[in-house]
């Protein structure tokens, strides 16, 4: 007798929510998102969109600056011992190297904060847009 009475509740509850689920969208929902808004809020989010390709990119130049900055590093510490080994410890027989690493590491702390400055840009002009998309046209 309980078994049946369980049953019959778990039935009801199942028929309602297969009866009701498919109101649920259409129940006091705003307004909708066109084709052309939803492809704007899609840059800034997801893997494969501009934002996300950008954020990749200033991780990744990040890593490019450490990876330049301890180059440069062992490059200085081998020139020096380089020059003392020859008993010229006041030559730099490696300098155009350094020189040139140093130019290097310049390129890629202005490539992640070119990189950062455009994902913010980009964000803030996305949520200008749809902002502004958002507005009712004027008359």
């Amino acid at each position: 007798m309980r078994d049946t009475k369980t049953f019959k509740r778990n039935l009801g509850i199942a028929l309602a929510i297969c009866l009701l689920a498919p109101l649920a969208g259409h129940a006091g929902s705003g307004p909708s998102v066109d084709r052309a808004e939803k492809m704007v809020m899609n840059l800034r989010i997801g893997q494969g969109s501009a934002g996300f390709y950008l954020l990749e990119s200033a991780r990744l130049s990040r890593v490019v600056e450490a990876d330049v900055r301890k180059a440069l590093f062992q490059l200085r510490e081998v020139d020096k011992s380089y020059s003392k080994s020859r008993g010229r410890p006041d030559d730099r027989f490696l300098e155009p190297a350094v020189i040139k690493l140093t130019q290097c590491q310049d390129k890629a702390k202005a490539l992640t904060e070119e990189l950062e400055d455009s994902s913010r840009v980009l964000r803030e002009t996305i949520k200008e847009a749809l902002l502004q998309g958002s507005a009712p046209p004027a008359k």
